[in-house]
């Protein structure tokens, strides 16, 4: 296994609020490594259709539609897919779904963690029962699109607000959202966004045992630390 494979699988292990966390610790820390330091970026509107089966992790398929409300190009970009990659679509402002239940099951068949869409998807009722792949889309329709125009495949998309490489970026995604990132970006974050989750554990068992989360924290040394200036 490669080590951008390993790092995807310890990726899936997390969410992506720990990420996001342990990026703010080490842009607090201001220490030299950050010169070269790439953050993570968000992509924003993209909401999980489905119901949620966890953090997805994977490698940037990119599909960039040439017309909106055309599908043929996501069709395209499917047949090329391989496992642990995720598929990211630029529609182009579509209104139509470009995906849907069959777009999912076919993926689960592939081995994707996902797919999203800037743009619609539909069939939402059953994407639940393909637990391995989340689907995230902007919005959902019933109406579905044409399949007349070839697209463009592996280039650079912008999905949600945010450029994604083919074949580079990392893509997270859980719940919370989805968050975009280089290679070295996540290896810089992964170790400690684990242990933040580990520790995040242990507050939780604490607060059901009966401690109270201000206990369990630095509250009252930080809320001190403030009045004194």
């Amino acid at each position: 296994m490669s080590s951008r494979l390993r790092l995807i699988s310890a990726l899936r292990r997390l969410d992506t609020a720990c990420l996001c966390d342990a990026e703010k610790f080490l842009v607090s820390q201001k220490t030299n490594n950050l010169k070269e330091y790439q953050p993570l970026l968000l992509m924003e509107e993209l909401y999980p259709r489905g119901k949620g089966n966890g953090t997805i992790a994977g490698i940037a398929r990119t599909v960039q539609c040439s017309e909106p409300n055309d599908f043929l190009a996501v069709l395209q970009g499917l047949q090329d897919s391989e496992s642990d990659e995720i598929l990211i679509v630029n529609t182009r402002t579509s209104k139509r779904a470009v995906a849907g239940e069959l777009f999912c099951a076919e993926a689960s068949r592939r081995g994707l963690p996902g797919i999203i869409i800037d743009g619609p998807m539909r069939d939402t009722n059953f994407l639940s029962n393909y637990p391995k792949v989340r689907c995230f889309s902007r919005s959902v329709t019933p109406y579905s699109g044409t399949t007349s125009h070839l697209g463009k495949l592996q280039v650079t998309v912008e999905c949600g607000g945010v450029m994604v490489e083919p074949n580079s970026s990392i893509i997270v995604a859980d719940d919370d959202g989805i968050i975009v990132g280089s290679l070295e970006t996540f290896e810089q974050l992964e170790q400690l966004a684990r242990e933040i989750q580990s520790a995040e554990e242990r507050i939780r068992i604490a607060i059901a045992d009966g401690k109270t989360i201000h206990e369990m924290t630095n509250f009252e040394a930080h809320v001190e630390a403030i009045q004194n200036g």
